[in-house]
C-alpha cells in the first residue's frame, strides 16, 4: 500500500508562488518584518520587561539617560522609561492606528468611488471636487487640523487612537476614491455589465457582484502602501505634539522628540531604537506593497495560456479522428506537394527548424516547434492557421520582437545573414530596412502622440542619411504612392484624425519606406471593413509587383489566403502541417486538418440559406428610430442612426450588415435599452422599449437576450459559468435554487456543454465554448427576441462553424425572432432569411436574403459585395477582374 504524498504547494498561497527571484524574496522579506512586528505587538503585555510610563521596579528608579545594559537592553529615557518597553508598546499603538485607519479609508472611500464612477452626473462631479480639494492639502497638515479638530490637542489612550486615525483616514479617503473611481470608469463599459443591464439586474447588485468584484484586486496593493504611509504621518503628528496624550500610549514619534536633544550629546539609544522601528515597519509594508503590485498586475506577469490551451483541446478532439485518414506525411507530419523537376529557389527569407518555447508559470509552453518554410524575392507566402498555431510567434522571432521569457532555436536567414542569436543592435538597422512589418492592429502601432509624418521621417533618418525635408518629401510620396488622399496635407495628421484603413496605409507606408527585401504581413486586415479590406490586399499586391518585395501573409482568412498567396503553409498547434501552392491546395487539401479548415470557411453564395417568414407574428417593430450622442465643443451632434424602420418575425432572422460606424450595432443597443433613442419608437412583442427608464423597463427585459462580439468580455470573470447563466434567471423569475439549477444544466446540455462546465470560471474554457455559454444565458428566459451583435468575428473558423450550426439549431427549435449583426456578409448568407444593409447610420437597402447578396439594387451593396474574398484562387480571381476600380476610392 502506497502513502499518498503531501502536496506542500497547496499550502504555500498563490500570491508567494506567483512570484520568483527577488520579487519572491523581497515579498518573503516584507512578510516576515510585518509578520514579528504583528507578534510584538499582540504579545507586547508578556514580552516588554516593564510598562510604557514604569520609571521603577521595586521602589528603585531607572535613572535618566542610561545606556543599554542588561537590565535595560535599549537604555532609559530623559524621562527615566524603559526605552525597549516604550519601543514594544509602541509597535501595539502604531498597529492598532494603522489597521482602523486602512479599513476606515476602505469603507469610506471604496464605496464613494463605485457610486461615483458608475452613476456619473452632479454627484460624481461634486465627489470628484470635494476629493480633488481633500488631496491639495499637504497630508500631515490636513492630519493635523483634523486630529485639533477631533481632540482639541489632547485625548486618552481610546480617545486618542481613535482621533489619529480618523485623521489619517481623511488623508487616505482621497487615494482610495480616485483609484476605486478610476477603475469603476473602465469595467463599467464592459460587456459583461451590460449583459447585466440587459436582463434587468439592479444597481446594487451591479456595483457589487459586477464592478466592486473586478476592482478589489486593487484593494491589498493600496492598503499595503497607504500602511507605510500611516506609519509615517502617525510618527509626524507625534514628533509634533498632535499625536496621542504621552501618558496614555507609548508612540514612536513623541519618543523621536524627547530624543531630539540627546543626539548632540552622544546618547543615541534614546532615538535609533524608536527611529529604526518605524524604519524597520515601512520597510516592511512597503516590500510588501510593491512585491503585491508587481505579482498582481497581469501586464508583469508570465502565465500558461489557458484559452490557447483550451482551443487546442477542443480543436484537437475535433481532429483527432481525420488524424486515422490515409495522407501522405513526412517524418515530422508535414504534407508537401511532390517535385521533381529540380528547380532551384532562391529565398529572400529561410526558416529552417525554428522552435520557440515561453517560460511561464505553468512551465514551458511549446509555441513553435521545429518549422521550416521560405519565401522568394516577389513571392507572398500565406502562413496560416488558427489561435494559437504559432503563426504570429514564428514572424516576431525572427525580428526579436518576442520578449524575454522566450527561448528561441534554430535558423533564420535573411538571404546569406543568419538573424537568429543577434542582439538588439545588430538588429536595429536590419528592421524597417532589410525586413519590415505590417501589425495586426494599426490603431497601437501608430504612435498617438507624434504625426504620422514624423513617425514615417523617424524611420527614413533611422536607416538613410536624410535632411528633414528630403524625409518629409519622401513621406509624401509614400503615403501618395500606399492610395492615401491629399497625401500633402494629411503627412501631418495624428493617427486619430485617420480612418481605419488610412492608418493601415501608414502602417504600410512606413514598411516599405526603405524599400525592403521582406514585409511581414501580420493579419494586415482583420481590424478592417471588408471594402477597406479589399483595397489594402490590392495594395499589397502592387507594392509586390511594383518593388519585387517577398510578403510573408499571415492570417486567419482564407479569402485573403486565396485572393493574395502564391503559396500556403499551413500550421497547427506550432507544426506545419501542409506546404502547397495555392492554387493546388484549395483544389485538393492533402491533410487532414487543411480540409477540415476549408470546409468550416463560409462561402458567399454558396449556402442555400433559408426562406422568407411572412406569416408569423411581428416581434420587432422599429419606427422611424434616431440616435444621436453630443459633439464636442462647439460641434454639432453626431447622428449615428438616422430615420431607420425595420421589423422582425417570430422565427425569422434579419441580418443587419454594413461597415464600422454605420450605426448597427447601435440599433442592436437601442432595441434592449442600452442606448435611449433621440426620436422614433421601438417595439417588443407588442410592448413599447423605447423611452422607458431601467425601472419601467425591468419588466420587460425577460422579452429578448443579447449576445455579445466578444465572448471573453461578455462574461464576468469572477464569476462561474452556472452563476453568469443563472444571474437571468435570478433576477427575473421566482424559481427555487433548486429548479435554477436543473435550468442551467438544461441549458448547458442545449449548448453542447455538459453539467460540469457549471463550476468552471470563463478563462478555463476556449472561445467557442465561452460564445455557446452567452447564447445559453440570452436563452435562459425563452426571450422572444435575440439580438446578436458580431457573435462571431472573435471566433476562429472551425470554432465560428460549430456556433453558427448550433445557434441555427437552436433557432429553429425555439423560433424566437433574431436581429443578426455582422459584417460578415458569407455568414449573414448562411443564416439570415432577409437581409438590410446600413450606411451611414441609415437604412440603403432591405429585403429577401436571395434578392440583396445576389441581385442588389444599390450600389454600396454591390460594393460591398464585391469586396468579400471568397475562399477559391480561381473564382476570386474572376471577382477581382469583374470588380475593376470598383474599389480604388475607399479611404
Amino acid at each position: 500500500m502506497t502513502t499518498p504524498r503531501l502536496n506542500a504547494g497547496r499550502f504555500v498561497p498563490a500570491v508567494v508562488r506567483q512570484s520568483h527571484g527577488l520579487q519572491r524574496f523581497m515579498l518573503l522579506l516584507g512578510f516576515g518584518i510585518v509578520a514579528v512586528f504583528v507578534f510584538v505587538a499582540v504579545f507586547a503585555p508578556w514580552i516588554a520587561p516593564y510598562g510604557f510610563n514604569d520609571d521603577r521596579s521595586g521602589g528603585v528608579l531607572f535613572g535618566t539617560q542610561v545606556g543599554p545594559s542588561a537590565d535595560h537592553w535599549f537604555g532609559t529615557t530623559v524621562g527615566g522609561t524603559d526605552v525597549l518597553s516604550r519601543v514594544i508598546y509602541g509597535t501595539r499603538t502604531a498597529l492598532e492606528v494603522i489597521v482602523l485607519a486602512v479599513v476606515l479609508s476602505a469603507l469610506v472611500g471604496v464605496p464613494l468611488g463605485l457610486i461615483s464612477g458608475y452613476l456619473g452626473g452632479w454627484l460624481d462631479r461634486v465627489l470628484v471636487l470635494v476629493m480633488d480639494a481633500l488631496y491639495a492639502f499637504p497630508s500631515l497638515l490636513l492630519a493635523i487640523v483634523v486630529s485639533i479638530v477631533l481632540t482639541g490637542g489632547s485625548s486618552g489612550a481610546f480617545g486618542g487612537i481613535l482621533a489619529a486615525a480618523i485623521s489619517i483616514t481623511v488623508v487616505f479617503v482621497p487615494q482610495y476614491f480616485r483609484v476605486i473611481r478610476s477603475a469603476t470608469l473602465s469595467v463599467k463599459s464592459e460587456p459583461y455589465v451590460d449583459a447585466a443591464k440587459v436582463v434587468g439586474v439592479r444597481t446594487p447588485r451591479i456595483l457589487g457582484k459586477h464592478i466592486f468584484s473586478n476592482v478589489a484586486q486593487t484593494l491589498p496593493v493600496i492598503g499595503t502602501l497607504n500602511a507605510s504611509e500611516a506609519i509615517l504621518t502617525l510618527a509626524g503628528l507625534g514628533f509634533l505634539g498632535f499625536g496621542i496624550e504621552p501618558s496614555a500610549a507609548a508612540e514612536w514619534g513623541f519618543d523621536l522628540n524627547k530624543a531630539l536633544p540627546d543626539a548632540s550629546n552622544g546618547i543615541w539609544w534614546t532615538s535609533v531604537f524608536p527611529g529604526s522601528a518605524i524604519v524597520l515597519i515601512v520597510l516592511g509594508v512597503t516590500l510588501v506593497g510593491e512585491s503585491l503590485n508587481d505579482i498582481l498586475n497581469p501586464l508583469l506577469r508570465t502565465r500558461g495560456a489557458d484559452t490557447a490551451a483550451a482551443d487546442e483541446a477542443e480543436l484537437a478532439h475535433e481532429y483527432e479522428e481525420l488524424e486515422g485518414d490515409d495522407v501522405t506525411t513526412t517524418s515530422t507530419g508535414l504534407v508537401t506537394p511532390g517535385s521533381s523537376n529540380g528547380e532551384v529557389r532562391v529565398a529572400a527569407l529561410s526558416l529552417t527548424d525554428l522552435a520557440v518555447t515561453f517560460r511561464t508559470d505553468a512551465g514551458g509552453v511549446h509555441a513553435v516547434n521545429g518549422i521550416s518554410f521560405d519565401v522568394a524575392p516577389g513571392e507572398v507566402v500565406a502562413v496560416v492557421g488558427e489561435s494559437g498555431s504559432g503563426k504570429s510567434v514564428s514572424s516576431r522571432a525572427v525580428l526579436g520582437l518576442l520578449p524575454g521569457s522566450a527561448e528561441v532555436t534554430g535558423s533564420a536567414r535573411l538571404g546569406d545573414r543568419e538573424l537568429l542569436g543577434m542582439t538588439s543592435s545588430e538588429l536595429q538597422p536590419i528592421r524597417g530596412d532589410q525586413v519590415s512589418m505590417v501589425f495586426q492592429e494599426p490603431s497601437t502601432a501608430l504612435n498617438p502622440v507624434y504625426t504620422v509624418g514624423w513617425q514615417i521621417i523617424e524611420g527614413l533618418q533611422a536607416h538613410q542619411k536624410i535632411s528633414k525635408k528630403d524625409a518629409r518629401a519622401r513621406a509624401v510620396e509614400l503615403l501618395d504612392l500606399v492610395g492615401m488622399p491629399d497625401p500633402e496635407r494629411r503627412v501631418d495628421y495624428y493617427p486619430h484624425q485617420l480612418s481605419g484603413g488610412q492608418k493601415q496605409r501608414v502602417v504600410i507606408a512606413m514598411a516599405i519606406a526603405c524599400d525592403p527585401d521582406v514585409i511581414i504581413a501580420d493579419e494586415p486586415t482583420t481590424a478592417l471593413d471588408v471594402t477597406v479590406q479589399a483595397a489594402i490586399l490590392e495594395l499589397l499586391l502592387s507594392l509586390r509587383d511594383r518593388l519585387g518585395t517577398a510578403i510573408v501573409l499571415i492570417t486567419h482568412n482564407m479569402g485573403v489566403v486565396a485572393d493574395m498567396a502564391d503559396r500556403v503553409v499551413v500550421m497547427y498547434r506550432g507544426n506545419i502541417v501542409e506546404q502547397a501552392p495555392a492554387g493546388q491546395l484549395f483544389a485538393a487539401p492533402r491533410h487532414p486538418y487543411t480540409r477540415a479548415l476549408l470546409d468550416a470557411v463560409p462561402h458567399l453564395g454558396r449556402e442555400n440559406g433559408p426562406g422568407l417568414v411572412d406569416d408569423n407574428e411581428l416581434v420587432l417593430k422599429v419606427d422611424d428610430l434616431v440616435v444621436e450622442f453630443p459633439g464636442g465643443l462647439g460641434q454639432p451632434a453626431f447622428r449615428a442612426v438616422d430615420h431607420v424602420s425595420l421589423e422582425v418575425r417570430k422565427g425569422e432572422v434579419l441580418g443587419l450588415v454594413g461597415e464600422s460606424g454605420s450605426g448597427k450595432s447601435t440599433i442592436g443597443r437601442a432595441t434592449v435599452g442600452l442606448q435611449q433613442p433621440t426620436s422614433g419608437t421601438i417595439h417588443v412583442s407588442g410592448n413599447q422599449v423605447s423611452g422607458l427608464s431601467d425601472r419601467q423597463l425591468r419588466p420587460l427585459r425577460s422579452r429578448f437576450g443579447f449576445v455579445f462580439q466578444d465572448p471573453a468580455s461578455s462574461l464576468n470573470p469572477r464569476m462561474s459559468i452556472g452563476q453568469c447563466i443563472a444571474e437571468p434567471l435570478h433576477v427575473q423569475t421566482d424559481m427555487t435554487q433548486a429548479q435554477i439549477d436543473a435550468k442551467v444544466a438544461s441549458l448547458l446540455d442545449s449548448v453542447e456543454l455538459g453539467g460540469s462546465y457549471a463550476e468552471r470560471f470563463p478563462h478555463e474554457l476556449s472561445g467557442g465554448q465561452r460564445q455557446r455559454v452567452s447564447l445559453a444565458r440570452a436563452l435562459a428566459l425563452d426571450p422572444d427576441l435575440l439580438i446578436a451583435d458580431e457573435p462571431t468575428s472573435a471566433l476562429d473558423v472551425s470554432v465560428q462553424a460549430r456556433v453558427l450550426e448550433l445557434f441555427t439549431e437552436l433557432q429553429q427549435r425555439l423560433q424566437f425572432a433574431c436581429l443578426f449583426i455582422s459584417h460578415d456578409l458569407a455568414v449573414v448568407d448562411t443564416l439570415a432569411n432577409r437581409v438590410a444593409v446600413m450606411q451611414h447610420g441609415r437604412l440603403v437597402e432591405i429585403g429577401p436574403r436571395a434578392q440583396v447578396l445576389a441581385n442588389p439594387t444599390e450600389e454600396y451593396t454591390r460594393r460591398l459585395i464585391a469586396a468579400v474574398p471568397v475562399p477559391d484562387p480561381e473564382e476570386q480571381a474572376r471577382r477581382r477582374a469583374g470588380r475593376g476600380r470598383m474599389l480604388t476610392d475607399i479611404s
